[in-house]
């Protein structure tokens, strides 16, 4: 019996857990940053603004250097094309790094909690060499009491923690 409740306990602890895959870098925060919005592969709409703003906020709360050069972003998921625009643009305004992503999960699933879940990948890009020197990826799911906000911002907040350790 004691074995099955250790299992079950175990099972339920793990199972909202967030995943990660990292890959461990160097960066100084005193380099100037961009964060572009994510690219949304889900259904939900603007899911990539969300997920980007909350980065952006979460890496100026830990006081990397973050330039805030587009103001008239449009509000709605942008296009591949779009993105490596601002990419661009980023790197002739002699920005040093780009954080892009991925959002692929954003939403509550469906039973008798709506649980919220997220799972995402960031990259952070060296604009002068255009070479990707730091990579994550993450999922989450929460309580029935939790909202979306608060287990994206956990998750983000956790993955973004392991910017600059070592394995």
């Amino acid at each position: 019996m004691r074995k099955f409740i250790f299992l079950f306990i175990s099972v339920f602890i793990f199972s909202c857990s967030s995943v990660y895959n990292v890959q461990h870098s160097n960066i100084k925060k005193e380099n100037s940053f961009v964060v572009i919005p994510f690219k949304n592969n889900t259904e939900t709409p603007l899911a990539g603004l969300r997920a980007s703003s909350i980065v952006k906020g979460i890496l100026g709360s830990r006081g990397y250097n973050i330039r805030d050069v587009f103001t008239d972003i449009p509000e709605r998921d942008l296009t591949d094309r779009e993105i490596k625009s601002l990419l661009q643009e980023s790197k002739n305004k002699g920005i040093r790094y780009a954080v892009v992503g991925d959002v692929n999960e954003w939403r509550y699933k469906t039973g008798i909690d709506g649980e919220p879940a997220v799972s995402l990948s960031m990259r952070i890009i060296d604009l002068e060499t255009g070479k990707i020197v730091w990579v994550a990826t993450g999922s989450k799911s929460g309580w029935g009491h939790q909202s979306l906000g608060v287990v994206a911002q956990d998750l983000i907040n956790d993955i973004l923690e392991k910017v600059n350790k070592n394995k």
